[in-house]
C-alpha cells in the first residue's frame, strides 16, 4: 500500500462516526464526501460501507448518536437537577464547547428539505421526541399547560441554536436564558 495509511481495524465504526461528526459540523451533510469520511476515519471505503450501506445511513446513525449523547441530552438526563432547573440549563447547553454543531437536527432538516427523505423524517421525529421530553419535564415541574410550555421552550431552543451559528454564543445564551425563565415563570408560578 504505497502512499496510503493503513486502516486501524478495531473501532472502525466509532472512528467513522467521530469523523462524520467533525466533518458534518465543518462542511455540512451534503458537502461532506465519502472520500472525506473514509480518509478522516482512516478506514477503507469498503470498511466504511460494511458499517454503513450509504451516506444517508451514516447520517442517520450520526443523528441517533447525537440524540443519545449530545449536550442537550446531557442536561435533560441529569437526575440530580430538578425538572425546572433542567429545562433552564438546557439553554446554557447551547454554550457547551462540545456542541460544535449545536443543533444537527435543524441542519439535517434544512439540508434534506424533502419531507419524505429519511434524514428529514429523522429530524422531524427527533423534534417531536424532544418536545415530548420537554413537556414531561414541564409537567414534573408543575406547569399548568405542559404541552404549550414545551412547544414554546422548543421553539426558543431551536431559535437559540440557529442564532448561535450566526453570532457569539455567550450573547445568545444571555438572551435566551432569561426568556426561558420567563416562560417557566408564566407556566408554573
Amino acid at each position: 500500500m504505497v502512499g496510503r495509511e493503513p486502516s486501524l481495524g478495531r473501532g472502525a465504526r466509532s472512528r467513522i462516526l467521530e469523523a462524520a461528526a467533525e466533518l458534518f459540523a465543518q462542511q455540512g451533510f451534503n458537502a461532506t464526501r465519502i472520500n472525506d469520511l473514509h480518509g478522516a476515519a482512516r478506514v477503507s471505503k469498503r470498511t466504511l460501507y460494511q458499517h454503513f450501506a450509504s451516506k444517508d445511513e451514516l447520517i442517520l446513525a450520526y443523528l441517533s448518536e447525537q440524540e443519545r449523547t449530545g449536550p442537550a441530552e446531557a442536561v435533560l438526563t441529569r437526575e440530580s437537577l430538578a425538572p425546572r432547573t433542567r429545562l433552564l440549563e438546557l439553554f446554557s447547553s447551547l454554550a457547551d464547547p462540545a456542541a460544535v454543531f449545536p443543533e444537527p437536527f435543524i441542519a439535517a432538516a434544512v439540508e434534506f428539505p424533502d419531507r419524505d427523505h429519511p434524514v428529514h423524517r429523522a429530524a422531524t421525529e427527533h423534534g417531536q421526541r424532544f418536545t415530548d421530553r420537554l413537556a414531561a419535564l414541564a409537567r414534573a415541574a408543575g406547569a399548568r399547560d405542559p404541552d404549550r410550555t414545551a412547544q414554546r421552550l422548543a421553539l426558543l431552543y431551536d431559535g437559540g441554536a440557529c442564532r448561535a451559528l450566526l453570532e457569539d454564543v455567550a450573547k445568545v445564551v444571555a438572551e435566551v436564558y432569561p426568556l426561558a425563565a420567563a416562560i417557566l415563570r408564566e407556566a408554573i408560578d
